[in-house]
């Protein structure tokens, strides 16, 4: 591991606990700084809580035989069936060729279904098959255990306020509330 060498030397472990000490008046900053974490390291502690949660849904999904990005679309698909290609991946903002792909993966495996829009010819409406309907509830059962375990440390109300204060970062970082993961379809450019 390397050694941040540019912050001040960690407190003794008594100092930490004190009312004097560097964490005193911060609850928040006190329960992480005592963990190792610094608190300036938001985006990075993100970072490895994605990827490791994305790897335990990875590996609970693998006996369906699905991958994360297609149970999100599962998901999403059943909230929306008979919606056109078109507009679903508007909603959840995946591009055109993407979606395309996606669907394509989804119809091999028998869990979704294109159908000839009776409004408009030209494009075509998903419909989740009956075995796309079943595996839906499996996936739905599969994310309340992943989702038990992955904030098993967290009371009801840590929770709460854990999503609400990611969905403030979300927001400000111009990500879709319902999109899938991976890189946002219009990302920001950086500051100068």
């Amino acid at each position: 591991m390397v050694e941040d060498i540019t912050r001040e030397p960690a407190p003794e472990a008594g100092e930490r606990d004190t009312p004097s000490g560097p964490a005193a008046g911060s609850g928040v900053q006190a329960g992480t700084e005592a963990r190792g974490i610094p608190v300036d390291h938001l985006s990075f502690l993100l970072v490895q809580l994605g990827m490791h949660g994305a790897r335990r849904f990875g590996e609970r999904l693998k006996p369906l035989g699905l991958e994360q990005r297609h149970a999100g679309m599962l998901i999403r698909l059943a909230a929306n069936q008979g919606r056109s290609q078109q507009a679903v991946a508007e909603m959840i903002g995946v591009n055109a060729t993407r979606m395309v792909f996606l669907v394509d993966e989804l119809e091999k495996l028998g869990l979704v279904e294109r159908r000839r829009n009776p409004a408009d010819r030209r494009s075509h409406a998903l419909y989740l098959t009956d075995h796309g309907l079943a595996t839906v509830e499996r996936v739905r059962a599969i994310t309340v255990e992943h989702e038990a375990e992955f904030g098993a440390g967290l009371t009801e109300a840590q929770r709460a306020q854990l999503v609400s204060l990611l969905g403030v970062v979300a927001e400000q970082q111009g990500l879709h509330p319902r999109g899938m993961p991976g890189l946002p379809p219009h990302p920001r450019p950086l500051p100068c």
